[in-house]
């Protein structure tokens, strides 16, 4: 039986340094993200790192959706666990394109699983 499925990112060589040094812009990123999909945000947490990096989770009613950053490679790593029975993989692969275009990212390593139990 299916709890959801779960989304796990690698999003390197990303372009935008910009949004990748901003908590802000990461957050808004992830605020419009929730609200297109309609998850329902009940806490947020973040917390900057120094020199640099940033880590952001956002607890969900349906789980959660985090973001731990590595401006000095580049990179972040992305994770999204929702409790809806998605029939297919449409609404993660949309969220990956919007995460994708935001980061202007040269690659990525995405994999969807199945939660089941």
């Amino acid at each position: 039986m299916s709890t959801g499925k779960h989304l796990v990112c690698d999003i390197k060589h990303i372009r935008n340094t910009d949004l990748l040094g901003s908590l802000e812009q990461m957050q808004k990123m992830m605020d419009e993200i929730c609200e297109e999909h309609r998850f329902t945000i009940l806490q947020k947490v973040s917390h900057r790192f120094e020199p640099q990096g940033t880590t952001i989770l956002y607890l969900l009613s349906e789980s959660h959706f985090s973001i731990h950053t590595f401006p000095e490679h580049n990179y972040a790593a992305i994770d999204l666990y929702t409790c809806r029975k998605y029939e297919t993989n449409e609404v993660y692969e949309a969220i990956v394109n919007h995460i994708r275009q935001a980061f202007d990212s040269s690659e990525e390593c995405i994999t969807i699983i199945d939660r089941t139990y």
